[in-house]
């Protein structure tokens, strides 16, 4: 079912047209309708429809402005202009964006009802053009599924590469402009989708920045600048994931490390910790070591053996109770691991107090 958006600031117009019609007869939906150009792009862009059906004479974005906007982010829209006699000249202006019709209110149902047959005849043209045509996401899957773990994993190197073997895949090189502009839009969907899995999503600046580099791509006109667009993107995108890999990993470690003080004298394991920070506990270890330079089992370690250090000062218990109350239930493990670190053992340092 095609979808329309319905703006006119004549709410008994705009009302009307949204209930009086039979769109659902029509196969069409009516996903939104507004009273001015500035609440209408927000529901376009939000919704997505195939057609829309806007006034000229509007508060806040007229309707002339609404369509330059709109055909700069979506050209393959319809676009229906409602007006009266005496905005004709106005009207006028907007031919130039690509309008499909000018009707005149009061518009009479069956006139507007025999337009929509025709859109509907049209857009089911163009999609079945559309189908006909090399599917070439599908045709270059295996190379597109790698580049989106490249970038998934920061590999810059590796990702560059595969955007080059993307674009001078035959079946690439030979596709008109349009279909790789579309590709390149479904390419970094899925890449954003993927790190939002990942727990990584663009902030606001970043989002806005994007948005405009998309429109700017969809005014190029050349294969090759649609392959230098995305290597920038890729760069662009692995140096923003690598900092927010940091700074997460950076918070991760501070609460492990603050776990493993208050903890340490329990059964402590890699994987416990790094279900505590939300990791696995691959990735955990391998971000422990890089931050800490030495292995978790090693810190630990450390920590306990230290804290039995402050105990044997005190005095006040057995080596075998040092040896519990800092998370070792094995004496003689717990002995071994104080001599590894200290060069000798405990009753030794006991010794060396006195």
């Amino acid at each position: 079912m095609y979808k329309i958006v319905i703006i006119d600031d004549e709410k008994m117009i705009r009302e009307g047209l949204v209930n009086t019609m039979p769109w659902q007869e029509m196969g069409i939906k009516v996903v939104g309708s507004a009273n001015n150009g500035q609440a209408a792009l927000e529901i376009i862009r939000e919704k997505k429809p195939h057609i829309v059906l806007t006034d000229i004479r509007m508060p806040k974005m007229d309707g002339l402005q609404l369509i330059r906007t709109l055909r700069e982010e979506m050209p393959m829209l319809k676009i229906v202009i409602l007006s009266g006699y005496d905005d004709f000249s106005y009207a006028q202006q907007a031919i130039k964006y690509d309008v499909v019709d000018y009707l005149v209110k009061p518009v009479e149902a069956e006139v507007l009802q025999e337009l929509m047959e025709k859109l509907k005849m049209d857009l089911d043209r163009e999609i079945f053009a559309q189908l006909n045509r090399l599917n070439v996401k599908t045709k270059i899957e295996t190379e597109v599924r790698q580049y989106i773990i490249a970038i998934r994993m920061s590999n810059k190197d590796k990702a560059l590469d595969l955007v080059d073997r993307i674009f001078h895949n035959q079946i690439v090189k030979s596709a008109p402009l349009e279909q790789l502009k579309n590709l390149c839009t479904e390419i970094v969907d899925d890449i954003l989708f993927a790190l939002k899995q990942d727990g990584i999503q663009l902030n606001d600046e970043l989002q806005q920045e994007y948005s405009q580099t998309f429109l700017e791509m969809f005014h190029l006109l050349h294969g090759d600048e649609l392959m230098k667009w995305l290597c920038e993107f890729t760069v662009k995108i692995i140096q923003y994931i690598d900092k927010e890999k940091e700074d997460s990993s950076h918070m991760a470690i501070k609460k492990a490390l603050e776990y493993i003080d208050g903890h340490f004298n329990e059964d402590l394991s890699i994987q416990k910790v790094a279900e505590e920070v939300h990791l696995s506990s691959n990735y955990f270890s391998h971000i422990f070591k890089k931050y800490k330079g030495q292995s978790f089992t090693d810190y630990l370690n450390n920590i306990r053996i230290q804290k039995a250090k402050k105990l044997l000062a005190e005095n006040l218990y057995k080596i075998y109770e040092i040896s519990d109350m800092v998370g070792y239930s094995d004496y003689k493990y717990f002995s071994s691991v104080f001599k590894k670190i200290e060069g000798i053992s405990p009753s030794e340092y006991t010794e060396l107090l006195k």
